[in-house]
């Protein structure tokens, strides 16, 4: 069972130290004036992408598979371009809480073993699940508010440039609510519970951030590069995804917490 305020108390001291982490914080403001920035190119150059298309076959090809989708059937040819565009760029808010929430939880487990202050913390009363639980959510609640920050404003900035140029509000669509809104967070968590077990095994944060990248990153390239369009085309098709994501994250945090050696952190580390 765990204790509420064990679990608060001791978020609330993650917290501070997360505030001051000079590796996490870079990676929290670069991804997402990014994903800020990319979809307001998109809406602000609707007309520029219809020039490209007219050009280039690749463009060609993109905007002719937008106008085959049902929901842009009879719109304007520049509206469902730009439509079409903004859609893929939930792949980058997708990308964010990998980035955002494996460089924070490197420095999770190992990082408190390297600065001394693990030990202490083991060694009082708080139980495995109360701990892992504590770090879990000091990685997951930062990284799905920046994200979804950066969503919110994304959707904001977009929503007046397509007004003033359309007439309509382009954001949020279902893709984007169930996308950003549902998918994103659970695949912080699966990033978080995956990179707490990295780094519960490590000797070091760096290391931790490169076993990650080489393991995690190229992963998740590839299931969106397999995966993607289809995640992009048919809603039912996120619907799954999340459903499945919730599946791997409660299967996750039961192996993480069955791998945890609190015993042998105290006794073997050094």
């Amino acid at each position: 069972m765990i204790r509420r305020h064990i679990v608060l108390a001791f978020l609330a001291h993650e917290m501070k130290d997360l505030r001051t982490n000079s590796r996490v914080l870079p990676v929290m403001l670069v991804f997402p004036v990014l994903g800020i920035l990319f979809p307001v190119l998109i809406t602000l150059f609707g007309h520029a992408l219809v020039q490209e298309a007219a050009r280039d076959p690749t463009m060609r090809a993109i905007m002719m598979q937008a106008l085959a989708l049902p929901e842009y059937q009879g719109m304007e040819l520049e509206e469902a371009l730009v439509r079409y565009s903004l859609r893929p760029v939930i792949g980058f808010f997708l990308l964010m809480p990998v980035a955002i929430a494996s460089t924070a939880a490197a420095f999770s487990i190992v990082g408190e073993k390297q600065q001394r202050t693990l030990e202490p913390i083991l060694a009082t009363p708080i139980s495995d699940r109360e701990f892992l639980m504590g770090k879990f959510l000091v990685c997951l609640v930062p990284t799905v508010v920046v994200t979804w920050g950066a969503a919110v404003v994304a959707v904001v900035l977009v929503d007046a440039i397509s007004r003033s140029s359309y007439g309509e509000f382009f954001l949020p669509d279902r893709f984007w609510v169930a996308g950003i809104g549902l998918l994103a967070p659970l695949v912080a968590a699966a990033i978080t519970l995956l990179t707490m077990r990295l780094s519960a095994r490590s000797v070091d944060p760096q290391s931790t951030v490169q076993t990650s990248a080489l393991a995690i990153l190229p992963g998740f390239l590839l299931v969106f590069g397999v995966f993607g369009r289809v995640l992009l085309r048919s809603f039912p098709a996120v619907l799954v995804a999340v459903v499945l994501a919730v599946l791997l994250n409660l299967w996750l945090f039961r192996t993480v917490e069955r791998s945890f050696r609190r015993e042998e952190i105290l006794t073997r580390w050094k």
